[in-house]
Order: C-alpha cells, then sequence, then structure tokens
C-alpha cells in the first residue's frame, strides 16, 4: 500500500461538491478582485481566531513582510528569529533591508526564549518567532522580553492554523500562509495579516493594494500583495471545517506519540493538546535517520524533512553567517522526519506507517 505524504485529491474529492458550485456563483457574480466575499473570509478568519482584524494578502511571505513594514522596521534593523524554518521567514526580515539575527531552539523546535536576551543590541527591533509544525512558542515569556526592551513581537503563524494559542499572543500581529498544504489551504497562493491594531490593519489594506487609500489615492509606495478573491471563496468553505480537521490530525499525533516514544532511536517530544499538528517530526538519533527514510521508501511510505538545510547553511545566506553555530539548531535538523499526519489518512494506513518504523528499529 503507498502512503503518499499529503493528498491533496482525496481533499478535492471531499469538497468536490461544494468548491464547483461556490465557482459557479463567483463566474455569476464576476467579482474577480477584492469585493465582499474577500471582505467575507477576512471577517470569517478573524472571528475564528478571535481577532479583531484580517487582511488577505498573496502569500504568507507577503502577510510578514508587510507586516515588518507596518511597524516601520527597515534597513539597519535587526530582527530576532529561528534558523529551522522555511526560508520564507528571513526573506521577509531581508526584503525590508532588515538583518535575521538567529536563535538556537529548544527540544520542541521552536525558538528558545532564555537565549533571546543574549542576541539584543541597540540594533534590534523586533522578535518574529515561528509557532513551528503547528506547535505555539512560549508567547509570554517572548513578550516579557519584548516589553522590556521596548520591542515588537511579529509571529510567523505560517504553520499554525488551528492551534490553540494563548491569551498573550492575542497582544501580537500574525502572519499566515494558506499554501495548498498547510492546515487551511487555497487552492493557489495566498497569505493573511491578523491583528488587533487599526493601524497596523489599515496600513495593510493600503500597502497591499498599491498604497492606495482611495481609487487612485496612493499615499504609500505600496505593491500589488492582494489575495485572490476565488481563493478567500474556497478557504471560506474550508474553514467551516478546520476544526474537525485538527482533531483528525491530534488523533494521528496522539497514536504516533503513544508507541514511538518507546523506540530508543527516536525522540519523540509529549503529545500537545495545542499543538495544530501541521507535520509531526521526530527526531531519529545515532545517525539512523537517512536509512529510516529509505527503509519506509522502499515500503512505500512518504516521508519529509522540514527543512534539509538550516537558512544560514543556504546559499544566499551562508556568506553573511560563516561564523554562526546553534549547536540545536544545527545538530536538529541531521536527525529530524517528518512523518505523513493529515485529516485524510486512513487508520490503516498510520498503522502501516507505525507498523514499518516498529520493524525497522525490530521493536
Amino acid at each position: 500500500m503507498k502512503v503518499s505524504f499529503l493528498d491533496l485529491k482525496r481533499e478535492w474529492i471531499f469538497f468536490q461538491s461544494s468548491f464547483l458550485l461556490a465557482f459557479k456563483e463567483f463566474g455569476e457574480n464576476s467579482v474577480y478582485v477584492l469585493g465582499s466575499k474577500v471582505e467575507k473570509f477576512e471577517s470569517e478568519f478573524a472571528k475564528y481566531l478571535g481577532y479583531k482584524f484580517a487582511v488577505g494578502v498573496s502569500t504568507g511571505l507577503s502577510a510578514l513582510e508587510i507586516i515588518l513594514r507596518s511597524y516601520d522596521i527597515k534597513k539597519g534593523d535587526e530582527v530576532i528569529t529561528v534558523a529551522n524554518s522555511a526560508v520564507a521567514t528571513a526573506l521577509a526580515i531581508s526584503n525590508v533591508g532588515a538583518k535575521p539575527i538567529f536563535c538556537d531552539i529548544g527540544e520542541d523546535f521552536l525558538i528558545d526564549s532564555s537565549e533571546i536576551e543574549k542576541l539584543i543590541t541597540k540594533k534590534t527591533k523586533a522578535i518574529l518567532p515561528v509557532h513551528l509544525f503547528g506547535k505555539i512558542c512560549d508567547v509570554k515569556s517572548i513578550n516579557k522580553i519584548a516589553k522590556k526592551y521596548n520591542l515588537i513581537v511579529i509571529e510567523d503563524a505560517c504553520q499554525a492554523h488551528g492551534a490553540d494559542f494563548i491569551k498573550d499572543s492575542a497582544l501580537n500581529t500574525k502572519a499566515f500562509s494558506f499554501y495548498p498544504t498547510k492546515n487551511l489551504g487555497a487552492l493557489g497562493e495566498a497569505g493573511a495579516v491578523v491583528t488587533n491594531d487599526k493601524k497596523v490593519r489599515d496600513f495593510v489594506l493600503s500597502y497591499r493594494n498599491y498604497g492606495q487609500n482611495g481609487r487612485y489615492n496612493h499615499i504609500v509606495k505600496g505593491t500589488n500583495s492582494r489575495i485572490d478573491a476565488l481563493q478567500c471563496i474556497l478557504l471560506s468553505l474550508k474553514l467551516k471545517k478546520l476544526k474537525t480537521f485538527i482533531a483528525k490530525r491530534r488523533e494521528i499525533a496522539k497514536k504516533y506519540t503513544d508507541v514511538l516514544k518507546n523506540i530508543d532511536n527516536l525522540i519523540v517530544n509529549n503529545f500537545d493538546s495545542k499543538s495544530a499538528y501541521h507535520l509531526f517530526v521526530v527526531r531519529v538519533v545515532n545517525k539512523k535517520r537517512n536509512g529510516l527514510k529509505k527503509y519506509l521508501e522502499n515500503q512505500g511510505i512518504d516521508t519529509l524533512i522540514h527543512y534539509p538545510s538550516t537558512i544560514y547553511r543556504q546559499p544566499c545566506y551562508k556568506e553573511e553567517y560563516k561564523k554562526i553555530v546553534l549547536k540545536n539548531t544545527d545538530k536538529f535538523q541531521e536527525e529530524i522526519l517528518s512523518l505523513p499526519c493529515h485529516p485524510f489518512l486512513s487508520e490503516k494506513e498510520v498503522d502501516l506507517v507505525i507498523k514499518y518504523i516498529c520493524k525497522y528499529f525490530k521493536l
């Protein structure tokens, strides 16, 4: 049996009839850019998260970049973040002219808040934690540090749709991606800025649309980063099922955790009931990661590595960060392995993944 890491075809079949009806209505209404359907999804998504405002943009990268611009972060500034994320996290910082300052991570793969203060300089303007794999950072501690040094906190929540954010998190503006593989994925590119700050909301609304405030009245040098209206219609339909799908992800993660934590060559974090489990990631120690990955591939089971290289080892950054050494970040990248964990996996498929992992380690 083939076990795919992600099966978007199954998702399409599940939503097909409602998607086709929505597309027919979209064509008949013929409002293809922005409009009431965009505003409807923005309102629904903000309400889902318990925020006042959500503004749709073209991608998660755009969301991060525009948030940084809204807080006037620019050339010469420094932003503390992590290097085990997708490169988009750092690119957003670089694209506004600021410098990413990489902090080490903890055993949970998230920014180690105890290491942040060591990195703060006179140039530091913001902390940008990443809720990686659907797990929530220690926002309470991060906000406390930010308040002490008068810094902004911007949350990269591009992998955290459906996670249970703590109350302290509502103080911060968040960036989301709706890339098709996300827990709430579009059928193309899309993203959103979510905030309780009206000034940020107003800036994003303007900046995404050529910097306009009213038609042909350009108050800032903006860009075209508008969210696609059709994607908003489809995302509205999918949002209704998000809680159900997150529950399924957690069910799969709990099953993996209960069994795999007993294997000596695996390090499996405790089950986290607040995580959205965008990805289920284990550490394979004693240099057995690549062997396990190949073995599972031979059994028809797809796995992935998120991510094979840290950001500062990427060709576009490595010259700038020649001397950087982050103990956990570097070590974990040689051990991590992502297992299939999506709401359309069958119980039989999950059991098969567990069976072959146990068989590989002769458990």
